[in-house]
């Protein structure tokens, strides 16, 4: 028991610092861009360095922020069989993205991260939320409103894939989180003003 613990703290905090890490801030200083947060949606994420015209580096972020939340789950996966503490290890990641120790706790919306911890706690739940995601993109090609959408249905799908309360209320604090993180995004929407993905409106 006692191991257990001590492994799940290690873990626990290992996950937060690996989430801490933002790769589109890395990325720009390296190939002298300017700084994600001062254009855009200001946020550090790979639809903001899309909005730079730069879609290899997009793609890059967003492979790097998707794996920031799968390989701790994918790790945990190895030490626990408790799927509770693999859910909280990869939920971690998002917090660590979201309040970074190396940016003054202010970080990125987590919305790749979030997946990417999903797609590693249960492959099939994450492929239907990427698939929310991309048909809603598709419907109305607006990032925040896709994830808001897919944030919303993954409590609901980890009900009915699991019927499980505590798995499904770590999902529902993990939405709220990060829906409520685009708080301006959904006053944009609102009154149409959130720039559709692709476009290099800088609103």
């Amino acid at each position: 028991m006692d191991n257990f613990f001590i492994l799940s703290i290690i873990l626990i905090v290992i996950s937060y610092i690996f989430g801490s890490i933002n790769s589109s801030i890395i990325f720009s200083k390296i190939c002298k861009m300017q700084d994600p947060r001062s254009y855009g949606s200001n946020n550090p994420g790979a639809t903001n360095i899309l909005r730079s015209g730069n879609k290899i580096l997009a793609f890059t972020i967003l492979v790097i922020d998707i794996l920031k939340g799968f390989l701790p789950v994918f790790i945990a996966y190895y030490f626990f069989e408790n799927k509770i503490i693999i859910q909280i290890i990869g939920v971690i990641a998002v917090i660590g993205h979201i309040f970074p120790i190396f940016y003054s706790f202010k970080g990125g919306k987590g919305v790749a991260t979030a997946l990417g911890t999903v797609l590693g706690f249960d492959l099939v739940l994450g492929v239907i939320c990427l698939l929310t995601w991309l048909i809603t993109a598709f419907l109305f090609r607006y990032s925040a409103l896709s994830a808001i959408v897919t944030l919303t249905f993954l409590p609901i799908y980890t009900w009915l894939s699991y019927e499980n309360l505590v798995l499904t209320c770590i999902y529902l604090i993990l939405s709220i989180v990060v829906i409520y993180k685009h708080k301006t995004n959904i006053k944009n929407l609102i009154n149409n003003k959130e720039t559709k993905i692709g476009s290099k409106n800088r609103q």
